[in-house]
């Protein structure tokens, strides 16, 4: 887990239930199993315990993914 003390403007952190939302899941699990297994990088924000992740990073790994799958 990465702490996040100076945050870009531009970057956009989600935390797991609106990351799962956004791929079309119910439930955060699946982004929770990303995060443990390495597939995605989790973050903390200031002022707050629960963990993120960078929207960027989740919209690279559905980007590869899709390449990946029309191969």
């Amino acid at each position: 887990m990465h702490d996040i003390k100076k945050t870009n403007n531009q970057e956009k952190f989600l935390n797991y239930s609106d990351a799962a939302n956004m791929i079309g899941y119910r439930s955060y699990a699946k982004i929770a199993e990303f995060v443990k297994t390495g597939v995605l990088s989790s973050y903390t924000i200031p002022l707050s315990d629960r963990k993120r992740v960078k929207k960027s990073e989740l919209v690279e790994l559905i980007l590869n993914s899709a390449i990946s799958n029309s191969e």
